[in-house]
């Protein structure tokens, strides 16, 4: 038992680079339950409207996040080895592939934003009122997919403190600006949902000019200069590739499975899609928890194998695991209570209460066994394994989570809390499979040293023939 428990250097390291990240992510999620409130006095069909768009959006969010967490796997490991060149690269190609994905995901859009938002309801209203807020939030996405590059290079090099400062600019912007749009305060003009959509255009705005300060002032170490902005040594652009494809397809399926649980919820009415947004709102609240356990495993594991100290990787891993589910059952008995008294902040009707309120508590039931499969899914990739990661999520998902529910929603007239039930109880036998993958310990490897190799066997079999 006590290798599971760290001394107090180990988990004073692992507060300093994981805490502002957790309080980053926690304002956010705060701010961000403020705003569904502002909306949710729009109406129970407004609060769809953005859920909808949200769903959507988070679908691109985490296709930029797998498509980037190739290259994030390689800066976590030749900031380690302190291969600064390398380094950049890593943030070129983050760059590079940020831009791209922008550009694919606004024709995407432009061109179908309708039809994407009527696969979840068939309601006018809701469909208008989506469109609305996505024909003018899709344009944050630029400046979002650049502060997500640089962000998260800070964050695999271990620099968080000032990511938190800058969340606290971005998040009070959005708020204020979306108190005096969607209602109309102090002259300004009443825009509803438009409102919204324009607070967080400008608070993406916000966000990557005060990134981009940062990233002048603290990010020498790996910033570049336009010129080279394409200056990527065909080795490593290779490595990167085939470390982001199985992470970026992994993002995309998920994506997508938790879009299809959203539209499975959806076919039991209007009230339910609005529960499920306030669920996911105020879950978020703990949830954020997540994001510091997978940067302390970036720089705890993943800088530690990038030194080469294997052993040490492990026995960090181990910790953290073990941290990161014991403070699961703390964060979820905070949930648990929370969910009897939050809801009376909104002014939603009795099912919309009810349905909400026990997914919630359900939630918070599952707390430590959602840490448990964050924490494996981070320590598989922090060493590359990231074929076992997108077997033990996406692939598990769309294996068993998806197809149960798709059919439990057409086939039976189950209420939508023992929908939910059932998807959450399904994440109990991907533990078991997320930790035989872990045993393998196939992601205990020095990726530097083993692309240095690659590269140096290729040359000298060149050079021989």
């Amino acid at each position: 038992m006590r290798s599971f428990i760290g001394d107090k250097p180990f988990y004073k390291r692992l507060f300093a680079i994981s805490l502002p990240i957790v309080l980053q992510q926690l304002l956010t999620s705060s701010l961000q339950l403020i705003d569904n409130l502002m909306v949710g006095d729009l109406g129970e069909l407004a609060i769809g409207s953005v859920s909808v768009v949200n769903q959507l959006y988070f679908v691109i969010i985490l296709i930029t996040f797998g498509a980037l967490g190739g290259a994030g796997i390689f800066t976590a490991q030749y900031f380690g080895s302190k291969e600064e060149e390398k380094l950049k690269q890593t943030f070129r190609f983050k760059l590079i592939t940020a831009f791209l994905l922008v550009v694919l995901s606004l024709v995407v859009f432009t061109i179908f934003g309708r039809y994407l938002i009527g696969f979840f309801t068939e309601n006018e209203v809701t469909i208008s009122g989506g469109l609305d807020y996505l024909n003018i939030v899709k344009w944050s996405m630029l400046p979002w997919a650049f502060s997500i590059a640089i962000s998260t290079t800070f964050r695999e090099i271990g620099t968080t403190k000032p990511l938190l400062w800058i969340t606290v600019g971005a998040i009070v912007t959005n708020t204020v600006l979306n108190y005096l749009l969607i209602f109309g305060k102090f002259g300004f003009p009443e825009l509803g949902i438009k409102g919204a959509a324009y607070g967080t255009l400008a608070s993406r705005f916000v966000e990557f000019f005060l990134m981009y300060l940062l990233l002048l002032k603290r990010g020498k170490i790996f910033n570049t200069k336009i010129k080279h902005i394409f200056k990527i040594n065909a080795f490593v652009f290779k490595a990167i590739v085939i470390m982001a494809i199985p992470l970026l397809l992994n993002e995309f399926f998920w994506s997508m499975g938790q879009t299809m649980f959203l539209q499975s919820f959806s076919t039991r009415g209007d009230s339910a899609l609005a529960a499920m947004n306030i669920t996911n709102a105020i879950s978020q609240l703990v949830f954020v928890t997540f994001g510091g356990i997978g940067t302390g495993i970036a720089v705890m594991v993943g800088n530690t194998l990038g030194m080469n100290q294997l052993e040490k990787a492990k026995d960090n891993a181990k910790k953290v695991i073990a941290f990161a589910v014991m403070f699961a059952f703390v964060t979820g008995a905070f949930l648990f209570i929370l969910s009897y008294f939050i809801l009376d902040l909104y002014d939603i009707s009795e099912a919309t209460r009810r349905i909400a309120g026990s997914n919630i508590r359900i939630n918070a039931i599952f707390i430590p066994v959602y840490s448990f499969n964050v924490s494996m899914y981070f320590t598989l990739r922090a060493g590359g394994d990231t074929k076992s990661t997108m077997l033990m999520d996406s692939g598990y998902m769309w294996v068993m989570q998806v197809p149960i529910i798709f059919v439990l929603a057409r086939v039976t007239n189950l209420d939508v809390i023992m929908l939910f039930l059932i998807v959450q109880l399904l994440e109990l036998p991907k533990s078991v499979f997320a930790l035989s993958r872990y045993r393998k310990e196939n992601w205990v490897r020095n990726l530097a040293i083993e692309n240095e190799e690659n590269a140096k066997k290729l040359i000298l079999e060149t050079n021989n023939s």
